[in-house]
């Protein structure tokens, strides 16, 4: 288990009951940033990493590093109902979980919920900008009850995290895009395995303007806290500072800990990728598929559903096509990074910041899921 930075509790209060019913009226902050939480699952009743990683956040708001924006959790834990906190300095100077208000106990892996406590975060917390960090288990783009090589009874060595996991519930990529508004979020960061996928990244690209994710399973113990929130409230935001913290972390650690894939994409120029990526299937999309063992994938068992986009199309594309591609995926991807190996299990040779499924080279039930998505429909030539 990765240890956390040190917390020092002494300067956390408890949590907090709030002293007026909402926020409204408020004038708006720079920046009010939701982590939508879902501990519900072994991250938080075996591991605690809910636990830590607030505890993190709590540092960050005692020293100061919020710059008067607004830190939400959405919590839907395993000791409690579901919960909506701000982290928040007192006047004491101390930091605390000022509870704004408490829900029943309900299915927090639905497009409803989701939607919901984002409505009402927006109303409470009125800001200039708003970002999102979704926080759980998840199977990336893959059916939640399909699981496959993702199932957490099939991975060895540390724990990981991957988005979307209530107890046994999952909301499907599809419905996790359902359920947030156009362009309102400045950006959405996945703490979570797998969600670095072309599949997601195509599937959220009118939600936000950047995407932040990982081709690999993440580390239980997720990001830094305690050093990426400070960066998330720099009124100047530089989402690539984010991005790099969090490889700089994770590549000084040593042995199965030194995991970590990281990619920045600018949403807005994902339809350009699109058509590149569609000009190169409607071509080669009859070839044979390519000698899957030879292109990088992420993932550690089979079947692999998370292959680097560019080594897959690298395969089949001719040189002008794969320069095309290039130019492309640089005008989008604007950070990358990837440590040797992912829990030593996995070598990374080539990671251009984006996974992609391979179709035809799973099972049935994740070809037939597959043909629903956006990306399939945008990049695929369709079937005469």
């Amino acid at each position: 288990m990765v240890l956390g930075l040190a917390v020092f509790l002494a300067l956390f209060s408890g949590c907090a009951p709030e002293d007026e019913p909402d926020d409204n009226g408020k004038d708006p902050v720079n920046r009010t940033v939701l982590v939508y939480m879902l501990s519900d699952n072994n991250l938080g009743d075996t591991y605690n990493y809910d636990t830590q990683n607030i505890n993190e956040m709590l540092q960050a708001a005692v020293a100061g590093e919020l710059n008067d924006g607004n830190l939400i959790i959405y919590r839907d834990g395993y000791d409690t109902n579901p919960q909506l906190i701000q982290i928040v300095r007192n006047k004491s100077g101390e930091a605390e979980k000022k509870i704004i208000k408490e829900y029943p106990d309900q299915n927090s892996a639905t497009a409803e919920v989701l939607r919901s406590v984002i409505n009402e975060t927006v109303e409470r917390f009125p800001a200039e900008e708003y970002g999102l960090i979704l926080w759980s288990h998840s199977t990336g783009w893959a059916p939640g009850n399909s699981s496959l090589a993702l199932a957490p009874e099939r991975r060895k060595g540390p724990p990981t995290r991957s988005f979307g996991k209530d107890g046994n519930f999952y909301m499907e990529i599809d419905q996790l895009a359902n359920a947030i508004p156009d362009r309102q979020f400045q950006f959405i960061l996945s703490d979570a395995c797998f969600m670095g996928s072309i599949e997601c990244a195509y599937q959220l690209r009118n939600k936000t303007d950047y995407y932040i994710g990982s081709a690999a399973e993440v580390m239980g113990a997720g990001m830094p806290y305690a050093i990426t929130i400070p960066l998330l409230f720099e009124y100047q935001l530089d989402l690539k500072q984010v991005c790099e913290a969090i490889y700089t972390y994770y590549n000084a650690l040593s042995g199965a800990y030194r995991t970590a894939t990281t990619g920045l994409v600018d949403c807005r120029n994902l339809y350009l990728l699109g058509e590149t990526v569609k000009a190169i299937l409607e071509i080669h999309g009859n070839d044979a598929i390519p000698d899957i063992s030879a292109i990088q994938h992420f993932d550690r068992q089979w079947p692999y559903i998370c292959f680097d986009l560019r080594d897959f199309l690298s395969q089949i594309a001719t040189d002008e096509e794969l320069a095309t591609l290039d130019q492309a995926l640089s005008q989008t991807v604007l950070y990358q990074a990837a440590t040797p190996s992912i829990l030593g299990d996995v070598s990374v040779y080539k990671h251009c910041g984006l996974s992609c499924y391979i179709l035809g080279t799973g099972d049935s039930v994740l070809d037939q899921y597959y043909t629903t998505l956006d990306w399939y429909k945008q990049a695929y030539p369709p079937i005469d």
